[in-house]
């Protein structure tokens, strides 16, 4: 099997596991990068990234090759180095992951290096199970390698998330 792009796995709460991670690599390179995370057990890819992304990385192809390879494939697009446009679309998506992750299925969520829009979006599904977002950030970098996210704001959007969910229970 080819080498791919590297998983950072990262403990949570769920039977299923979550992985953060780079963009696969485009091009000639996509159906190996899919085998990969295939082979390593991913059931489920959530990319980031925007379509002007997915063009510029040769990636137009990406969710034909994750469902051809009988996984599912979500898209939240959010701006390189930006933050979430809508609270409700990244809850929905949240919701659905976290389904997928209880009932044992993996999970892997990418942006285009793995860090800012990954790393929020992957620190808020924590913070959905009960971590607060300094924890759920410590615990995102700790497996990443790298301090996330990528941004003041990104940083502020996982508070002000966390904040939310506090103060709706």
């Amino acid at each position: 099997m080819t080498k791919g792009t590297k998983l950072h796995w990262v403990d949570g709460p769920w039977p299923g596991k979550l992985a953060v991670a780079a963009r696969p690599r485009g091009g000639d390179w996509l159906e190996d990068e899919i085998a990969s995370w295939h082979g390593a057990g991913i059931d489920t890819v959530l990319s980031l990234l925007t379509p002007e992304e997915e063009q510029s990385l040769d990636l137009a192809n990406e969710a034909s090759e994750v469902k051809a390879r009988g996984m599912d494939f979500m898209q939240l697009p959010i701006p390189d180095r930006e933050v979430p446009g809508s609270e409700t679309e990244v809850s929905a998506a949240l919701e659905k992951l976290n389904s997928k992750l209880a009932s044992g299925r993996n999970v892997i969520v990418h942006c285009r290096q793995g860090v800012g829009r990954s790393g929020l979006v992957a620190a808020c599904l924590l913070v959905t199970n009960g971590l607060d977002a300094k924890t759920a950030v410590k615990n995102i970098s700790a497996a990443r390698g790298v301090a996330i996210p990528e941004t003041k704001e990104q940083r502020q959007w996982i508070d002000h998330y966390a904040a939310v969910l506090t103060s709706t229970k």
